[in-house]
């Protein structure tokens, strides 16, 4: 509730807009704005007819309420708090409460612990779950996170994933998939195996454990379970054990289903877990391969590939792009198989103008070397040409055959010539931009196949191509304390869920935006103080939504209407 209040200071009488709230079922001051003078105040309300009066305090709500919204069906916080309830003297937030808190803060907009407050104060949070910002610290998370141990996470891990497994339809739970990402890596190596590094990462400490994540999700993206795996060995060494407990877990909390998918990057080695999944019943792959596996295909013109009708390059239609970016041809020579090259326009351009840069690169230390050393005799000189030569390539990941040396001596001088090769240049350029999807499921369409592989970041990083939610809720990193890893990636698992319902609600609903886009254009939703006249008391209002607002709203099932979001009728 919004009310006028006035205080004196050095004899000046200035108004305050003050926001109360109960909490814990004591009055609470929750937000303050000074208005100035009386007559400041008087001025405010000296508005144009018809234009509303200028708002105050605006607040991030759209996305808070999302999280919100998402979460009443699964309680996180009643889950939590009865598996661990408040002590009798707990007066602030439950153990529950913080750990949604956190999870809320994840998939929206990640912060360290030590700014949580800071980013919540930012929010209309105090509409929808109040709480005294002041406890939301970085000390009182990690004195409620001290009472979790592994038998207690590991009951809030099946209640919660039970909740989830209920609120979603048995038909979309009959196709599981399985991915893996690694969480913590040590500085310098990519943020998740089987993907492509992440720009937004950045690791100023190297933590002591690393920590994989085997993560099992339905079609739609849903998670319903994960495990980890903490020794810093390969995934086929866990490959079998993982997959049989993921499988035993998800039965166990009510899941029928058909068959595994298993989903492997192109920077995992697909051949020995290709032939691990072979040998169980049940359980098939996707995996991206490179395309020197299947000359066939790579040697197929581009002008013979097909749109794939996948919703990413909806989305690049949406935007106007000229090249759609993925194209498909398929499938392969094997019979129990089927394969797809892939083929990525915009980063075929992209890499070759990285060629182009890199030769250039190369053809200019040529003539430095060639000035610097051309007083040597020839043989010394073509010693030391062609160890730099081949020492450079490497650097700009280029193959030393890629330009033909030619040496000679002139008038006492020693030089060197290079010439392009060009049929080199030609395989390098037939590479670019291209990646086969290989699967042993039959019964998939190329449409399915390669969106997966799209849409779960299978090809490796593209500028071209949005965050998958996998990484989003993995990214950026900012905690690094080892006794409370596993607490953590529960928190960015929680994350992932949210996100992935509200993915599996925007695609039934026929919106071409991710998760992630949605919340960021929800952010954007915001409440703000007016005073609409001098009788009324101040009111906290939406300001205008936009559209896309509305559409997103709809299609969780609520509409926005006279300031508020209220569930659609019927």
């Amino acid at each position: 509730m919004a009310h006028l209040h006035k205080k004196v200071k050095k004899d000046l009488t200035y108004y305050y807009i003050r926001e109360s709230q109960r909490i814990k079922g004591r009055p609470t001051i929750v937000n303050q704005v000074c208005l100035g003078t009386a007559d400041n105040v008087r001025s405010l309300f000296e508005v144009r007819e018809g234009n509303l009066p200028e708002g105050f305090s605006p607040k991030e709500y759209g996305s808070v309420f999302l999280i919100h919204a998402l979460d009443l069906k699964i309680d996180l916080v009643g889950i939590i708090d009865e598996i661990l309830p408040p002590g009798k003297k707990i007066r602030g937030p439950s153990l529950g409460e913080i750990i949604f808190y956190a999870a809320m803060n994840r998939a929206i907009a990640p912060t360290s612990k030590r700014k949580l407050a800071a980013w919540f104060e930012q929010t209309d949070i105090q509409r929808i779950r109040p709480v005294r910002l002041i406890s939301l610290s970085s000390q009182n998370f990690w004195n409620h996170w001290d009472r979790i141990r592994t038998a207690e996470l590991e009951k809030i891990k099946n209640r919660f994933f039970k909740k989830v497994i209920a609120s979603v339809s048995v038909e979309e739970n009959a196709h599981l998939l399985m991915e893996t990402g690694l969480l913590f890596p040590s500085a310098g190596q990519n943020a998740f195996i089987g993907r492509s590094p992440v720009s937004s990462v950045r690791f100023n400490k190297t933590p002591k454990r690393q920590v994989k994540i085997a993560l099992l999700t339905n079609r739609r993206g849903i998670p319903l379970y994960y495990q980890t795996i903490d020794e810093g060995e390969p995934v086929i060494k866990h490959f079998g054990p993982m997959v049989d407990n993921l499988l035993a877990k998800v039965s166990f909390l009510g899941t029928s289903f058909q068959d595994l998918t298993v989903l492997i990057g192109a920077n995992l080695n697909a051949a020995p877990l290709c032939e691990k999944i072979a040998d169980k019943d049940h359980v098939r792959f996707i995996a991206v391969v490179s395309p020197d596996a299947y000359p066939e295909l790579l040697s197929v013109s581009t002008r013979a590939y097909q749109v794939l009708p996948c919703k990413h390059n909806r989305r690049l239609r949406s935007q106007g792009e000229e090249h759609l970016s993925i194209l498909y041809f398929g499938p392969s020579r094997a019979e129990k198989e089927q394969a797809f090259i892939l083929f990525d326009p915009a980063l075929y351009r992209k890499m070759r103008r990285e060629l182009r840069d890199r030769l250039q690169k190369l053809r200019q230390d040529l003539i430095i070397w060639q000035r610097e050393l051309r007083s040597q005799p020839l043989e010394s000189f073509i010693r030391e040409i062609k160890g730099r030569f081949v020492s450079r390539c490497k650097d700009l990941s280029l193959d030393f055959e890629v330009m033909k040396l030619t040496f000679g001596r002139e008038d006492g001088r020693s030089f060197v010539q290079s010439q392009l090769n060009r049929r080199q240049c030609a395989a390098m350029l037939q590479k670019m931009g291209k990646m086969v999807v290989r699967t042993d499921r039959l019964d998939w369409q190329a449409q399915e196949v390669c969106g997966l592989a799209v849409g779960r970041g299978l090809l490796g990083e593209s500028f071209n191509r949005p965050q998958t939610l996998f990484q989003s809720a993995l990214t950026p990193q900012y905690h690094w304390t080892e006794s409370k890893i596993p607490i953590h990636v529960f928190v960015c698992m929680a994350a992932l869920t949210y996100q992935g319902i509200l993915d599996s609600r925007l695609d039934k609903a026929g919106l071409l935006l991710n998760a992630k886009e949605a919340i960021e254009e929800m952010r954007s939703l915001r409440t703000a103080i007016f005073l609409l006249s001098e009788e009324a008391k101040p009111e906290r209002l939406f300001e205008k939504p936009s559209e896309l607002h509305v559409q997103i709203a709809r299609a969780l099932g609520y509409e926005i209407r006279g300031g508020k979001i209220e569930p659609l009728e019927g």
